[in-house]
């Protein structure tokens, strides 16, 4: 292949995977053309993308974007494929749709590579186990949650305390016969 054209596919993919966060990294060499298109399916439903990788052409690509070369050769080994997202937490929604999948259709072919994630290459275990990782939006109704609770706690303090003015006024209102009206001075007349 010319250097010319090598040079164009890497831009090309630089290209498509501009403002991607994270993907993972699968081997699905072993699926049939069947299984490959119930794969693809499953993926595109959670608005994910699958894309082949040539190995070389994607190790560059990746190192301009500032990814080390040394740990992206070690997940770049044989048939590669893509799982990805241009959605925030891509790599985690990735990660948890493979598994899915793969529990889904009892699937033993389908072979972990690795992952990256925010400027971070991860290996095959550590991408698997992505899949049990927040993504991001659970991650901001956690944090909405932890700022709501101590409003939430002031909000019915102040209710408690208004209760119990309420109630202590109408303890006060039957204990003068409630009627309301406000009690006779004293040595007046009335």
């Amino acid at each position: 292949m010319s250097k010319q054209l090598k040079t164009l596919m890497r831009e090309a993919l630089e290209v498509k995977f501009e403002g991607v966060e994270g993907g993972v990294l699968i081997n699905t060499q072993a699926l049939n053309s069947e299984q490959t298109y119930a794969f693809r399916k499953a993926m595109h439903a959670r608005k994910l993308k699958y894309t082949v990788l040539r190995n070389a052409i994607a190790a560059r690509a990746f190192v301009d974007k500032g990814y080390k070369k040394g740990e992206l050769d070690k997940v770049l080994k044989g048939p590669v494929g893509l799982v990805y997202s241009r959605d925030e937490g891509g790599a985690v929604l990735a990660a948890k749709t493979v598994f899915e999948w793969k529990k889904d259709t009892r699937d033993k072919v389908v072979e972990w590579k690795g992952a990256f994630v925010d400027g971070q290459v991860l290996n095959a275990k550590d991408a698997e186990a992505l899949r049990n990782a927040p993504g991001k939006q659970e991650v901001r109704a956690m944090l909405a949650g932890a700022l709501q609770a101590p409003i939430v706690k002031l909000a019915a303090t102040f209710k408690e305390m208004y209760a119990r003015f309420a109630y202590a006024i109408n303890a006060l209102e039957e204990k003068r016969g409630g009627k309301g009206e406000a009690a006779p001075a004293e040595g007046g007349a009335a």
